[in-house]
């Protein structure tokens, strides 16, 4: 969470995210059975509150224990570090695929997973013919993440729970965006991935990341792209950015970025600012995307963000 100064805006923010929240509390709280419609337009009919919840991929993961209910896990899916009370759950599978057999012995009542994964999306069918409830969600923007946040709430019987997170949510979005507010927005290059020969990945619109550097203050300089996308140095050096943000699994020096084949010609080299960042949960659609806009935020605008910020 963010602390900073309070503002009319931000106040705005909350009080209206709160009385929104409360409105589909007053309709929704304990009214069951329930139905609920997920990223692929599928209408899920909800009995009862889930009481034994799957959850595939991290950024589902995350979202699920946010709301705190870890107690109604009963089992996770996917390459998963964080939260570490999720790393005790069973695992029902990751990158090699996923196991129905696995699944079907826990005896689900709601399957919450996500259509990056191709062999997580093959569980729908068979679980939905099973009646078992599949709550399907996509991640491209915050926009999304927000969307799941409430959708995962609504789908367990925890509104207020996902009320309270996304007032941290905005909340946390709004103070940053105020503390750097009427400063020159630098053109930024964010590399999600560098590869031996000379081949980048970055992001474009409608990404989670995109959206993420924007809330932070920057402009992205391959905003003109759509989604995750490789880029050549070229590229890059034809945008001439002025900051480059790295992500990177195990953080190196920035020295070796700026010694790649001509890169010191670029103006976030000339004038240092190139800042490396651990991947960690920036590439995670979910409720710490907050704690990556902060990270951008405070390398983009450094005089605006203090040690104590």
């Amino acid at each position: 969470m963010v602390s900073g100064p309070s503002s009319p805006a931000r106040r705005a923010l909350l009080a209206g995210a709160a009385l929104c929240c409360a409105g589909r509390e007053a309709q929704a709280a304990d009214t069951w059975p329930r139905s609920v419609v997920d990223a692929l337009g599928r209408r899920l009919r909800l009995a009862a509150p889930p009481q034994r919840i799957v959850a595939i991929f991290p950024s589902n993961i995350e979202i699920v224990f946010a709301l705190g209910l870890e107690a109604r896990v009963a089992a996770i899916g996917g390459r998963v570090r964080y939260p570490e009370a999720a790393l005790a759950k069973p695992s029902v599978g990751g990158a090699l695929g996923y196991s129905p057999e696995a699944l079907a012995a826990l005896k689900p009542d709601l399957i919450v997973l996500t259509p990056s994964h191709g062999s997580a999306l093959g569980l729908v069918e068979p679980f939905e013919r099973a009646g078992v409830a599949v709550l399907v969600l996509a991640h491209p923007d915050l926009a999304a993440v927000r969307r799941n946040i409430d959708l995962v709430g609504r789908a367990t019987g925890c509104e207020a729970a996902a009320a309270a997170l996304l007032a941290r949510f905005d909340g946390a979005l709004a103070a940053i965006r105020q503390a750097w507010q009427g400063r020159p927005q630098p053109s930024v290059y964010l590399e999600t991935a560098a590869a031996a020969r000379g081949a980048y990945q970055t992001v474009g619109r409608g990404h989670y990341a995109d959206d993420a550097l924007a809330c932070a203050g920057g402009r992205n300089v391959f905003t003109d792209l759509a989604g995750a996308q490789q880029v050549s140095a070229e590229a890059v050096l034809l945008r001439d950015p002025e900051v480059i943000v790295s992500l990177q699994a195990v953080p190196r020096p920035a020295e070796e970025i700026a010694a790649r084949p001509g890169w010191s010609r670029l103006r976030a080299v000339r004038e240092g600012r190139v800042v490396v960042l651990p991947r960690s949960h920036f590439l995670i659609p979910g409720p710490r995307q907050t704690e990556a806009v902060l990270a951008y935020a405070r390398a983009l605008h450094p005089q605006a963000f203090g040690a104590a910020a």
